[in-house]
């Protein structure tokens, strides 16, 4: 059985999947230039480094209904949330697929679908909170024009469109006129939802992870790092938006680069196909096709492997988590070195995203000096789906954060989940910024 992990180690390491191939305090230290080289505007930066023209100063307005969307990578949620003293409510809450995510649309379709589903809200309220998860430059006047979309969703003609300018002119044909749109992105709308939830406490700096279908952070800027905001900005800080999915600073092996070769967007968000929920999976099923190529299993079970299509973490989470179960891979397995093998590839799978997330967040607190105080700690609010559904990840990422970013750096941080973080941020940035 050890004879078997050290073949299959042997085998990612020759394709480029062994963890050990990213040095963590590299790619932290990677980061943290590249955040500089986005925050001067530096046309060689890999991150965008987004200012939100947004900050967490002021008082939410309470009992004022807002409209809110959330346009993620896989659902689309709208309803209303409304701010009381005894905590945010959330009502009427609808949930369909993203537009473009099942087949491909155009942006006047996108909008049309999307002011539809506003519509039946506009009797309640002309305010409207809009997280988009996707590459977005927040305007001045908080519009957001969309720069690229990724996680596999297709809507031709959006780029360079304004999504509050455009709906807000699509709800007035309709017959709604004067409402207003604040546009941010997931990672900014998960920031203001924590920092409302955990007014109590208190923290050294707060960051934001997005870690589900797609992965970003977001973070709290000093005014004297935003080299590029030339519109005048009289906070001491602004939220930034990293849109750190774009990083392109990790050794990529063969598999991460035959996934980017048959993306929809080749060549862009490398960092994300190599962490995030969406990828992993498939990761995975190209390293266990080229394992059964490879003459790494039984010939039964290679047999199987060569007719599978294709794989999703969920899949591979499911064995993770039940070797012997009734899953997937738990039934086609025919000894157990299959076991030991698939078991290893999945491991060193999640290893090697927990090191590169971890890298991330060690890069953050670099940029920021924040996580100096054992008893004030940062405040990681995290969300998505594969940081708290993944059976083997937030483990691993926690054993890093202990060994790196605490036992090298110094530095102490801690994790925070917020429930509806995203929809209650959503609508904090709307109310504080009519």
């Amino acid at each position: 059985m050890a004879n078997m992990i050290g073949q299959t180690e042997a085998f990612l390491h020759k394709y480029g999947l062994d963890p050990s191939l990213v040095d963590v305090d590299a790619c932290a230290r990677a980061f943290w230039a590249d955040m500089e080289r986005g925050l001067r505007g530096d046309p060689d930066a890999w991150m965008l480094m987004l200012p939100t023209y947004l900050s967490l100063d002021g008082d939410i307005p309470r009992d004022t209904p807002t409209i809110v969307i959330d346009a993620g990578g896989t659902n689309f949620r709208i309803g209303l949330v409304t701010m009381t003293d005894g905590g945010p409510m959330v009502e009427d809450l609808r949930v369909f697929p993203m537009p473009g995510s099942q087949a491909p649309i155009t942006w006047e379709t996108f909008v049309d679908e999307v002011s539809d589903a506003v519509l039946p809200f506009t009797g309640r309220s002309r305010r409207v909170g809009l997280c988009f998860s996707y590459a977005a430059e927040i305007l001045p006047n908080r519009d957001g024009k969309v720069l690229n979309l990724t996680k596999q969703v297709q809507i031709s003609g959006a780029q360079g469109r304004e999504l509050g300018r455009d709906l807000s002119a699509a709800l007035e044909a309709k017959g709604a006129g004067g409402i207003t749109f604040v546009v941010l992105n997931d990672t900014v709308a998960a920031l203001l939802g924590g920092v409302a939830a955990l007014r109590e406490e208190k923290f050294d700096g707060y960051i934001w992870l997005i870690y589900g279908t797609g992965v970003n952070t977001c973070y709290v800027e000093r005014q004297e790092h935003l080299g590029k905001v030339t519109t005048p900005w009289d906070q001491d800080t602004m939220l930034i938006n990293m849109e750190s999915a774009r990083f392109d600073g990790a050794p990529m092996g063969a598999f991460d680069k035959a996934l980017d070769s048959n993306s929809v967007d080749p060549g862009l968000c490398h960092y994300e196909k190599m962490v995030s929920g969406r990828y992993q999976g498939e990761l995975v099923w190209r390293a266990l096709r080229q394992g059964a190529d490879d003459g790494l299993f039984s010939p039964r079970f290679s047999a199987f492997l060569r007719g599978l299509g294709n794989l999703t973490m969920v899949q591979a989470d499911a064995f993770a988590a039940r070797p012997y179960g009734d899953n997937l891979l738990a039934a086609a397995c025919d000894s157990e070195d299959d076991r030991e093998a698939v078991y290893t590839i999945i491991d060193q799978v999640v290893e090697r995203s927990a090191r590169l997330v971890c890298a991330n967040l060690a890069g953050i607190l670099l940029q920021t000096g924040a996580g100096q105080h054992i008893h004030r700690p940062a405040c990681v609010v995290a969300e998505g789906s594969t940081f708290y559904k993944g059976h083997l990840f937030r483990g691993k990422l926690e054993r890093l954060c202990g060994s790196y970013i605490t036992g090298t750096l110094g530095r102490y941080m801690v994790f925070r989940q917020v429930s509806d973080a995203n929809l209650v941020g959503t609508a904090a940035a709307a109310l504080l910024n009519p």
